[in-house]
């Protein structure tokens, strides 16, 4: 049974191409055990997620989490699997939102420091000082809730970076799981997606 940890909604703007109703459903139709509603620095997806899970009554498993960014160099997914830890990453949304200005946020090592209760799933950029660097800081904070997230993005170099990631795994002897990154649950939304990160972007599809 697959478990998908990492799942942005359209609650995560201009990156999402579907409600969070629509990849709950999915995710049950297709035999999931679980799902992590991931959008970045939010929450905000879960209500409606939760919402349709028990209407429909769904047997699928729903997972609070939240997916960020620090400094253009370290993304990493963090996960409750308890009311403490929901705590925890509500105070680190709330702190990093009201660093920034209305609709941005400024995460801060400190935010990811104070984990107590979270599990964190690490997704290494490609640079290799900055994978070295973030392993050896994770197992000096982290050493117990920290997790590789490998992804399979579709890239030319695929066997070669996932090669590399479990290298690195093996190194600093970090566990690895799989995760998808999922921003839409059906194929048809693949046009919506790709303009709406367009737009993103500022560029053309």
């Amino acid at each position: 049974m697959y478990a998908e940890l990492f799942c942005q909604t359209n609650f995560s703007f201009l990156t999402g191409a579907s409600q969070p109703e629509e990849l709950i459903a999915r995710a049950d139709f297709l035999g999931y055990s679980a799902l992590a509603i991931t959008d970045e620095c939010s929450v905000a997806g879960i209500v409606r997620a939760y919402a349709e899970k028990r209407q429909q009554q769904l047997a699928v498993k729903l997972i609070i989490g939240s997916y960020f960014r620090l400094n253009d160099e370290f993304d990493c997914v963090l996960l409750c699997p308890n009311s403490a830890a929901y705590s925890e990453l509500c105070r680190i949304i709330t702190n990093a939102r009201r660093r920034a200005t209305k609709g941005e946020y400024q995460l801060d090592e400190w935010d990811l420091k104070t984990i107590r209760h979270c599990l964190l799933i690490w997704l290494p950029s490609d640079n290799e000082q900055q994978q070295h660097r973030w392993a050896k800081w994770l197992l000096r904070h982290h050493p117990a809730n920290t997790w590789i997230g490998v992804q399979r993005l579709l890239l030319a170099n695929e066997s070669q970076r996932i090669d590399s990631l479990q290298l690195l795994a093996e190194t600093y002897q970090l566990p690895i799981c799989a995760c998808t990154g999922v921003l839409m649950h059906e194929a048809e939304r693949l046009p919506l997606q790709q303009v709406l990160t367009a737009t993103r972007l500022g560029t053309t599809v």
